[in-house]
């Protein structure tokens, strides 16, 4: 009976895995979907700490010495002949460390560094994304015309009191602005349609995996919808098919709470008449920090496609790759064998090198428009998708980077500063790795660490 009872209860632990053994209660293993970073995104803080003080009085790690800790993430086992690296002073782009750094590789998300730098410092810190309303009376239609804003909230938004550019206007606030500018809305009812016409791409990017809009790590990139076309609060929530009509409903209903009488269903159509209400999101800057601390796939390539509309390029792939390009250009970084696809970096046709990655946080971090950039990515151990790594070591609090993973790629663009105070721009990319990017995200945290670490003197 001892033994038995006591074989009952090794089993009991076996099963709740307390101990080793086969049997278990938890569920089968699920094989993640690729692209999803490793650690989980977490909200934005209303207050972050911002970067200040970069000088170029602390002393400059030794070449030697960084180069060699570029080497041993190339020569490490978990990574492998297709891993290079660019390691350089963020103040004066002085090169300490080049592994193949000019060689163009899978870039999965880290594509968003170069999406969002470059649009911000071609249109502005302050630019705006504008939602506008046209009213024809003659068929008594509202039409919801889309530019570019899908954040917008289901109802009246923030105006900047919020932790982020999430909702920062609203669809409240447009029926609220209507109601002033159409005293006729009482005499009888209206119809609401939406006009996204202005993006002429295809909402659905070719070049995205399936599961991308399946698992809800993007909606269609129409440039109008509520909270980037979530269906749920959850940051990887189902998305609608269809973001524009969805919007165009919520927009539909915050006008029958008025008291506005609204007939038949939501459609897509031209605008019509005249604009009588208008809406702007947030601050470009405040886009780009959300972006790329949340890695959201929708911002992204929104994003790239409002830059081709407002520097007078088609709103389509090509339109946004080239309006990409030309902003990095601006800001110094030598675009030679950059291959754009998305904005999101779900293509695995996208080609960036480690070199132009370290240039963009070079060249942003020197223009006024993009000079706050690094208080956009991440902080390790604290934030977003490095808030799990880096936890203590010398790293933590001390490094901002934006990740990227797609199957068989991992990246890692960021800053970190150095023992002696000097700040570092690095960039390391693997790919044609196995399935599990832990291998080479942990080669390229410790050598994150040792620059962290570094008092390393030239």
């Amino acid at each position: 009976m001892l033994v038995l009872a006591t074989g009952a209860g090794y089993l009991a632990l076996d099963a709740a895995d307390a101990v080793p053994g086969f049997v278990t209660s938890s569920p089968l293993p699920v094989e993640p979907a690729p692209f999803l970073t490793a650690d989980a995104v977490v909200a934005s803080p209303p207050g972050r700490v911002a970067v200040r003080g970069v000088t170029d009085s602390p002393a400059l790690p030794a070449a030697a010495h960084v180069q060699e800790l570029a080497e041993a993430v190339r020569a490490d086992t978990r990574t492998g002949d297709s891993t290079n690296v660019s390691v350089v002073d963020l103040l004066t782009g002085e090169v300490l460390g080049d592994v193949s750094a000019s060689d163009p590789q899978v870039p999965a998300s880290s594509t968003k560094l170069l999406t969002s730098v470059s649009a911000v410092a071609d249109l502005g810190a302050d630019y705006r994304m504008t939602t506008s309303v046209a009213w024809d009376a003659s068929s008594r239609t509202f039409t919801l015309v889309a530019g570019g804003d899908m954040l917008l909230a289901a109802d009246e938004g923030h105006g900047g009191d919020g932790s982020d550019a999430n909702g920062w206007a609203g669809l409240g606030d447009l029926a609220a602005a209507v109601m002033e500018a159409v005293p006729a809305l009482a005499e009888g009812a209206v119809t609401v349609a939406v006009d996204d016409t202005p993006f002429e791409a295809d909402p659905v990017n070719p070049d995205w995996p399936e599961y991308a809009l399946t698992s809800g790590y993007i909606a269609p990139a129409s440039g109008l919808a509520v909270d980037a076309a979530r269906m749920t609060d959850a940051h990887y929530a189902p998305r609608y098919d269809d973001p524009s009509v969805a919007a165009g409903e919520t927009f539909a209903a915050r006008l029958s709470e008025r008291g506005v009488s609204v007939d038949g269903e939501v459609t897509h159509a031209p605008a019509a008449g005249n604009v009588v209400a208008s809406v702007q999101g947030a601050p470009l800057s405040e886009v780009a920090a959300l972006t790329l601390y949340e890695s959201d796939n929708t911002i992204a390539e929104i994003t790239s496609l409002v830059h081709a509309m407002e520097t007078g390029r088609p709103t389509t792939v090509e339109g946004a790759a080239a309006a990409t390009k030309a902003g990095l250009q601006e800001l110094g970084v030598d675009v030679s064998g950059l291959e754009l696809f998305d904005g999101a970096g779900f293509s695995e046709n996208n080609r960036i090198a480690p070199a132009q990655l370290t240039a963009t946080l070079v060249g942003g971090y020197a223009t006024p428009a993009t000079a706050d950039l690094l208080d956009w990515l991440p902080v390790g151990a604290l934030e977003g998708t490095v808030v799990n790594r880096y936890v203590d070591t010398a790293a933590a609090g001390q490094m901002r980077a934006k990740t990227g993973s797609l199957t068989g790629v991992s990246a890692l663009a960021g800053v970190v500063q150095t023992a002696e105070g000097r700040w570092l721009a690095f960039a390391a990319m693997a790919d044609g790795m196995e399935y599990n990017p832990s291998g080479p995200r942990q080669a390229f945290d410790e050598m994150v660490v040792a620059l962290a670490e570094c008092g390393c003197e030239g």
